[in-house]
């Protein structure tokens, strides 16, 4: 009986402990940050000339992505997505482009570019647009206030700058194989620990 209960214990703490580094280990990027709730019914459009830009601080090292979640109605939007990044100067430094038809309504987006190094503390703003799209092929973003854990500041929508912006999770690339461990075991930690502190809430 005694055998079976440590046999039990061991296969559960390999479960915990052991099953993630193996999983980490084929990953090439890593969330810096846990991407915040927010409300379906708050959200901006985005077509034609209606650009939606957002400032945040880079808590990624290596930013590497922008993780954003993207209405598309009726999955009417198949006209061209842009995303830019540009640095605290307002330099462009990387440019996304996906195609609308491939955007499922509601899903989360991953823009991935070439790594940014030294990119943690940094200023960064990015822009999403999608020019060629018309009223009818519209896109949306949530919008949130500021979150100084995902390193939200502010936005700018049809020429006003409001303090907050959309959900977002940045990724970074990690340096090493024992660098993707830590920081895969770090955030499954920091998800464990917000878990627990929304039930005692």
């Amino acid at each position: 009986m005694k055998k079976m209960i440590w046999l039990t214990v061991f296969f559960v703490l390999a479960l915990v402990f052991v099953a993630p580094v193996f999983l980490s280990l084929s990953l090439s990027m890593t969330p810096a940050n846990i991407q915040p709730g927010y409300d379906p019914g708050i959200r901006l459009s985005i077509y034609r000339d209606r650009v939606f830009t957002q400032k945040f601080v880079s808590g990624a090292q290596n930013l590497t992505a922008v993780g954003l979640s993207i209405r598309n109605p009726n999955l009417k939007n198949k006209a061209g997505i842009i995303f830019n990044l540009y640095d605290s100067s307002g330099n462009l430094i990387r440019t996304i482009a996906i195609n609308g038809q491939n955007l499922e309504d509601g899903s989360f987006t991953k823009f991935i570019f070439d790594s940014i190094p030294d990119s943690l503390g940094r200023q960064y703003e990015f822009s999403l647009s999608s020019p060629a799209a018309g009223p009818e092929e519209t896109i949306e973003v949530f919008i949130i206030e500021s979150d100084k854990d995902s390193g939200i500041t502010e936005y700018s929508y049809l020429g006003e700058t409001h303090a907050g912006g959309t959900p977002m999770v940045a990724y970074e690339k990690p340096e090493s194989k024992s660098e993707t461990v830590k920081s895969v075991f770090s955030s499954w930690l920091s998800r464990l620990l917000h878990l627990d502190s929304q039930k005692s809430e």
